[in-house]
């Protein structure tokens, strides 16, 4: 993949990301979604469960399944869609977008191969000085960054 392309997809994905949440409000609902919204909709589990089209103790189940983490996708978009809703499923990065979390693992990766590459200079006594290796750092991990190689998450 070109490096035009590659900058064009993360951009992109980033802006996606951004589209859904400005990352300052809670994602889940405390009670899990279903119940949440089953609840604020005033909708009781049977009738919930009838438009489902499975039984009230079924849907129990959902529910406490979502609570502990362990539902699949395929049952959230099930529910979603009989409380006239839609699933809406994303990866936000931690760091803000796709182009920062790079921009770590590039400058980790730099480190990694600094620490090894200074190891070998103070053994044949040619240690840098530290704004030396700064700048050597900040050049690596921009040249991690913009080749990508396939080795950065390595």
């Amino acid at each position: 993949m070109s490096a035009i392309k590659k900058a064009l997809m993360i951009k992109q994905l980033d802006e996606l990301i951004h589209s859904f949440s400005s990352g300052k409000h809670q994602v889940n609902a405390p009670s899990g979604w279903i119940q949440s919204t089953r609840l604020a909709l005033g909708m009781s589990l049977r009738q919930l469960a009838n438009r489902i089209g499975i039984s009230a103790s079924a849907l129990t189940n959902f529910e406490k399944r979502e609570q502990a983490e362990a539902i699949t996708l395929a049952t959230l978009k099930k529910a979603a869609n009989a409380m006239d809703m839609e699933l809406v499923y994303y990866f936000r990065p931690k760091s803000g977008s796709i182009k920062n979390t790079i921009t770590q693992q590039a400058k980790k990766k730099a480190q990694e191969i600094l620490i090894q590459s200074n190891q070998t200079m103070r053994l044949e006594d040619q240690e840098t000085d530290q704004d030396s290796q700064n700048q050597e750092l900040k050049r690596l991990t921009k040249d991690l960054t913009d080749k990508m190689p396939t080795t950065l998450w390595d």
